[in-house]
């Protein structure tokens, strides 16, 4: 009887592993996915400067707004 519990808490911490291991894995793709988006951020950035479209690029984020389209599965950003 001592057994087969033994065997059932050892099923049940392979299970987990696995679980940890698959969760460990997606974190490690989100992590990696945050810090390129995190270094294209920066050069968008820096090439806003670069080409002296700061006032240009506030204007455009106080005033844009959410365009929708049939064909396209997202909305878009534009100036109306």
């Amino acid at each position: 009887m001592a057994r087969n519990k033994v065997i059932k808490e050892q099923k049940s911490y392979e299970s987990l592993q696995g679980l940890f291991d698959e969760m460990s894995d997606h974190l490690q793709d989100v992590i990696a996915d945050n810090n390129r988006f995190s270094e294209e951020l920066r050069y968008l950035n820096e090439f806003i400067h670069y080409k002296k479209l700061d006032e240009e690029f506030l204007y455009f984020r106080e005033n844009a707004v959410e365009e929708y389209v049939e064909d396209l599965p997202f909305p878009y950003l534009t100036l109306k």
